[in-house]
């Protein structure tokens, strides 16, 4: 068992007044070209009008905006930021957008938690068939597996929920297809979604399984006497208390013997955790089916908890209500360090550019200064100088005008005095060095003013 971990560190408040970025990322941006699957819909919501509407315009603006984003200077915290943003454009698409846009969809219950918890054998339970499969081995690698009523078959189609999971209606081990079974043993109202175990020792399945979670109106964490206190599933459930998302807790297979010492520890963890109105079912301990099922009397209160959420509009209305409110509530909070880091990456930049402007204005001016000042004509350009003074080359340019236009006629049959093609490919070799030289310099300076900063660096 792993050690409990507490988290007393509270997130900090948004700032009263949004920097110059954050302002960039949520206004003045409905003139740009569509960049977003969103886009399609954006007009037909923005003509309609009403506040809600205008809610899924900005969130569409909010997630162009992200996605044009870019952090790509190593400063301090940017890696911590660029995963950030990642993660606000992933709950943006997977949830607040299709949410909103989708409000009086089925209540999605994702039921997540620590390997062997139970998850699969409670989700058959509660719909009482066998719908998903329980793994004997770990780690279990299978798709996720969503249960409907038949009527709500429409709202799961592959452009509402985690569109990149491709739809199958049939059993499969592909972590990239989300199997759809529908079942008139659940309300219409309600799905039911068997996640991947979120401490699991794949990648895949631990990636999965927080973007299925994210995507949740409802988190039913299970767990068990043995892994209640893990750390793992305490930071989902802890991320999920900062968001305000809806929870429920089901402590699995419980001995009677255990129910209450550990059902007390866990419901005062849940308060010190900020989910002190979280639901808690206990499940007690029984025997399993032949067809992988619980007795049914031992998942009823689970099932009629379920139920009443199915039927009754409005309490589906305000679980709902409550895991958006607090999605949208902390994407205002994370977007303000994003855009904090983008002002400073752009200020970063600028004062790269500015170090390396200064350093090739210094080369010009060099370069300028040795042109004017006689410093070219030295080595092998001064050596091809004198030999073309000294050959008499240059006094012909004080002869008659016909001498003048003889010289020319000659001149372009001829191609120019040798003397005079020897003292110009000096003067250019000359001048190619002496540009070479100060660029290579201005280089050496660009380099030693950046490796003064990680951005530059």
């Amino acid at each position: 068992m792993n050690e409990e971990h507490r988290d007393d560190d509270a997130p900090e408040a948004a700032p009263e007044t949004p920097p110059a970025a954050y302002e960039a990322l949520t206004a003045g941006m409905l003139a740009e070209k569509p960049t977003t699957e969103f886009e399609a819909a954006r007009a037909e919501i923005e003509a309609s009008g009403g506040e809600g509407n205008r809610m899924v315009t900005s969130l569409i603006q909010l997630h162009r905006a992200l996605t044009e984003v870019t952090l790509p200077l190593d400063l301090p915290g940017a890696d911590e930021q660029r995963a950030a943003r990642q993660n606000m454009v992933e709950q943006l698409e997977d949830y607040v957008i299709p949410r909103m846009m989708t409000i009086d969809a089925p209540l999605l219950a994702v039921v997540g938690g620590s390997t062997g918890a139970g998850k699969s054998t409670l989700v058959n339970s509660l719909v009482g068939t066998k719908v998903t499969t329980p793994g004997l081995l770990r780690p279990t690698t299978r798709s996720p597996v969503l249960v409907h009523h038949p009527e709500d078959g429409r709202w799961f189609g592959q452009d509402r929920l985690l569109p990149e999971l491709e739809r199958v209606n049939h059993p499969t081990n592909d972590p990239g297809a989300l199997q759809l079974v529908a079942s008139d043993r659940l309300h219409p109202g309600l799905a039911i979604l068997d996640a991947p175990d979120v401490d699991s020792v794949e990648e895949a399945n631990r990636v999965l399984a927080a973007e299925l979670l994210a995507a949740a109106d409802l988190w039913i964490f299970v767990t068990s006497a043995a892994r209640y206190a893990d750390q793992v599933p305490w930071e989902f459930l802890q991320l999920a208390a900062n968001r305000s998302t809806a929870v429920a807790v089901v402590l699995d297979r419980t001995p009677t013997e255990a129910v209450q010492t550990v059902a007390g520890h866990l419901a005062r963890m849940l308060a010190s955790r900020g989910l002190k109105d979280s639901p808690l079912f206990i499940v007690h301990e029984g025997e399993v089916s032949e067809q992988g099922l619980l007795p049914a009397e031992h998942v009823a209160e689970v099932r009629a908890w379920l139920d009443m959420l199915a039927d009754d509009a409005t309490a589906r209305h305000q679980v709902v209500t409550q895991t958006l409110d607090g999605a949208v509530r902390a994407l205002t909070l994370e977007v303000h360090p994003i855009a904090d880091t983008a002002d400073g990456q752009g200020e970063a930049a600028q004062r790269l550019r500015t170090d390396a402007d200064m350093a090739y204005d210094e080369a010009l001016r060099s370069i300028m200064a040795a042109t004017a000042d006689g410093t070219l004509l030295r080595g092998e350009v001064l050596a091809r100088w004198q030999e073309f003074v000294g050959s008499g080359e240059i006094l012909k340019a004080l002869e008659t005008k016909v001498g003048m236009l003889r010289d020319k006629i000659l001149g372009s049959i001829k191609g120019k005095p040798q003397q005079a093609e020897r003292v110009t490919a000096a003067v250019q070799g000359g001048l190619e060095m002496l540009i070479l030289e100060q660029c290579e310099a201005a280089a050496e300076r660009a380099e030693a003013a950046w490796q003064m900063s990680p951005a530059g660096r």
